[in-house]
């Protein structure tokens, strides 16, 4: 095919803009996303992202290499406000590596060649905007068409803070959509960005009818509104005081700029009670998480007590030990004493014997001497037998309080292992409920924000105030006895 007839399309959005059934309907008409991989289904987009993955490994990487973040937004609170201040300003000081243009131009080429209309989308395009600039400008013969996705600031801060689950700040997601919208102003003031999608508006399907016809597709009203689920939609579009929704109302032609002030006003009363109940959500999270580190805390002193009982009794087990050898040493004293005694009666009753044999005219007197001898023998083999009878005592208890001590010393080791675990556990409970009371006191700050703007905080009170004159008077009828069934709760 002839390379003047291929067109590349780019779609520049923001995160939770509609991007994916954007690219979703181009595909149906015709489009060609390339011969890669794209991104698996989620919860939050049940019919697929529409992203090939190399384009998408390769914008986290210059997205990360230019602004310290690869993620939808910036987690780290350091990288965020330099994110903010700098308002995403393409990095002078540093070189881009040459390597990754050649591997961008490589995808990009893979893509081309796929189909004579093909594109990619990717949230991070408008943030880096200036690398794909320099990897266009390698490919010739190819028309590039590029759009500009818009979603009101509100709907896409609303998708983000629920799809985080309470813990991404609004505002902090407005800002971040303020920065997205200004990079894509300032793609389309730079050129080369003509053509505008404005989700969520009555203009939607006539702009992408304009977009299918610019890119050369032909435009079939059935195919696309078959592929378009609104239920998919949870978030409807409401004017912020913010300098995001300038920005909006500008790139968007004032798509936005007619919305009823006093519906607008509802719009925001009924989101910002769904925030409150992300938050709140949270916040009985993180105290039923306190409650078990609580619980795990008790248990630890409980096996501490334990192990403080434990090593009493060892203790005393060990003096019982020291006591029982000190009994062995003097048994063992006592029984040398009674061998060395024996030996001398021996040597004695071998003299008597030499004696008898040299002088018989002594046997009477020889005789009675032997005879006294013999129970002194005959004594002190009674008093070594009950000398070895102690011994076989004592070293018997002495073994039992042996087996003994190696019992509580396993025991011991058990309980110092258990011990060991809990304090790891009482660790890991203590960095968790100190996070969460950290997210908790982020929140609040946050949620002293939101009550502070005028629209908002001024709604909020107002129905603090009905609940107070409601909860005041609820059980009372008529005639000032109390009723007997409950009044419906006032909107």
């Amino acid at each position: 095919m002839e390379g003047s007839k291929r067109k590349l399309i780019v779609l520049l959005c923001m995160h939770r803009s509609g991007s994916s059934l954007t690219a979703n309907l181009l595909q149906q008409l015709g489009m060609s996303l390339g011969p890669f991989e794209l991104i698996a289904a989620a919860p939050s987009n049940p019919y697929g992202h529409f992203e090939a993955l190399p384009f998408h490994i390769m914008n986290r990487r210059v997205q990360e290499w230019a602004f310290g973040f690869a993620d939808d937004v910036p987690t780290d609170p350091a990288v965020l406000a330099h994110f903010l201040d700098t308002r995403a300003a393409w990095p002078a000081d540093r070189t881009l590596p040459e390597e990754w243009v050649d591997e961008g131009e490589a995808a990009v080429r893979a893509l081309i060649d796929s189909g004579p209309i093909a594109g990619f989308k990717d949230p991070r395009t408008p943030l880096i905007w200036p690398y794909w600039k320099r990897v266009f400008e390698r490919i010739e013969g190819v028309e590039v068409v590029a759009a500009n996705l818009l979603r009101s600031p509100h709907e896409i801060a609303m998708s983000l803070c629920t799809r985080s689950k309470g813990t991404m700040p609004y505002w902090t997601a407005l800002d971040v959509v303020g920065v997205h919208l200004e990079r894509m102003k300032a793609a389309a003031e730079g050129g080369g960005v003509e053509h505008v999608v404005r989700f969520g508006t009555p203009s939607f399907w006539d702009d992408m009818r304009s977009l299918s016809e610019a890119c050369g597709l032909t435009w079939d009203e059935a195919t696309v509104r078959r592929v378009y689920d609104p239920t998919c939609v949870h978030h409807k579009a409401a004017a912020v005081p913010h300098p995001a929704q300038g920005i909006l109302n500008e790139l968007g032609r004032d798509a936005w700029a007619g919305i009823d002030p006093a519906e607008n006003a509802l719009h925001l009363a009924r989101d910002a009670r769904k925030y409150e109940a992300e938050m709140h959500g949270q916040l009985v999270s993180t105290r039923t998480e306190l409650g078990k580190s609580v619980v795990t805390t008790q248990q630890y002193h409980e096996v501490e007590a334990r192990c403080v009982h434990l090593q009493h009794e060892l203790d005393v087990a060990r003096l019982a030990v020291a006591e029982g050898e000190k009994g062995f040493q003097i048994a063992t004293t006592c029984l040398e004493q009674s061998e060395k005694h024996l030996a001398r009666v021996t040597e004695s009753l071998v003299s008597n014997q030499e004696r008898r044999v040299q002088a018989e005219q002594l046997l009477a007197h020889t005789q009675g001497l032997l005879a006294h001898t013999e129970q002194a023998l005959a004594d002190a083999n009674d008093r070594q037998a009950r000398l070895v009878s102690d011994l076989q005592q004592v070293y018997a208890a002495m073994q039992a309080d042996r087996d003994r001590v190696a019992d509580l010393q396993k025991k011991l080791d058990e309980h110092h292992a258990a011990t060991a675990l809990k304090e790891q556990l009482l660790v890991r409970s203590q960095e968790r409920e100190e996070k969460r009371w950290l997210e908790t006191v982020a929140l609040r700050r946050k949620l002293e924000r939101f009550e502070s703007n005028a629209i908002i905080g001024a709604a909020v009170r107002g129905r603090r105030q009905i609940r107070q004159i409601w909860l005041k008077f609820r059980h009372l009828g008529p005639n000032g006895e109390p009723r007997s069934t409950r009044v419906d709760r006032p909107m």
